[in-house]
């Protein structure tokens, strides 16, 4: 997330993630559930912009969808940077929805994060990194993954976060069919079984890091597609009908409602794109991982 000056304020963009691993690794006491997940930003995302006000935090977006009062992450995330830092000004937030809602990309945390970020910039508070992530981890699970974004691995509920090194870039096309899901909802029907023989991350990670995208596509793994598939048949239908399009790998990402495909080039993205907007399954993009500098 890079920040930038404009005429009365500042703007960011916040990517949105893809999960190219999850398991879940058991229940917390807390009532979380305990994850691994490899996470991975790319090239779709909000806009947001900031301009300093006298006092208050207020959001405009663009969807009239989304709900812009207290309750919306972005404006805990500025709430959170004005009660913690001490700050005496109020902002006012516009948002450009570009990534699906309830589509398993993270768009609502990538827009808190990206909100921290930029506040940081505009109130000139002098955080690291560190200190972001630390704030972000009080607004909700995957917000601390995008303080940096890029690629890692993410346990815990998600807010321990270790970059991984990827050489490579990623060509996937990702098809949102329109279905809003609740996060909440498709963990309440996880079941965790003691006889549940766990998917190792190690293998993924060493296969991601060296080898090519067919190598990836045949790891690619995400343990909730057993409760999504169950509470939505439709989507384990339209995942089955999208393995004819002869991607390196599928999978939903996250809690869905999102399926990625892998693709062995940019062209053959775009060609499985054109085909699959021809036959209207649904918005469908084609995006790239975001490589360490």
């Amino acid at each position: 997330m890079n920040v930038n000056q404009i005429s009365d304020g500042i703007s960011i963009c916040a990517p949105a993630k893809i999960n190219l691993f999850l398991e879940v690794v058991g229940k917390r006491k807390d009532g979380y559930h305990e994850l691994e997940t490899v996470m991975q930003e790319i090239d779709l995302a909000d806009n947001l912009t900031f301009r300093e006000v006298e006092e208050g935090v207020r959001l405009e977006c663009d969807d009239m969808s989304i709900p812009c009062g207290a309750d919306n992450l972005v404006c805990k995330a500025a709430n959170l940077m004005i009660r913690e830092c001490g700050i005496k000004k109020g902002v006012l937030i516009g948002l450009e929805k570009n990534i699906p809602v309830g589509a398993g990309l993270g768009g609502g945390s990538s827009d808190a994060a990206a909100t921290l970020k930029a506040l940081n910039t505009l109130w000139g508070v002098g955080l690291t990194d560190e200190e972001l992530m630390g704030f972000a981890a009080k607004l909700g699970s995957d917000v601390a993954f995008f303080i940096n974004g890029k690629t890692s691995l993410c346990r815990g509920r998600g807010e321990k976060v270790n970059p991984v090194k990827v050489k490579n870039k990623f060509n996937y096309v990702v098809i949102f069919p329109h279905i809003r899901i609740d996060t909440v909802t498709i963990y309440k029907n996880l079941k965790i079984t003691l006889t549940r023989k766990r998917k190792d991350v190690s293998f993924f990670l060493d296969t991601l890091e060296h080898e090519n995208e067919v190598s990836v596509g045949e790891l690619l793994f995400n343990r909730l597609e057993e409760p999504v598939f169950t509470l939505y048949p439709g989507l384990l239908q339209l995942k089955n009908f999208l393995e004819r399009f002869g991607f390196c790998g599928l999978l939903v990402s996250g809690s869905g409602s999102s399926i990625v495909g892998l693709c062995s080039s940019r062209e053959q993205a775009e060609g499985i794109r054109d085909k699959i907007i021809s036959i209207g399954k649904g918005d469908v993009f084609v995006v790239t991982n975001t490589l360490l500098p």
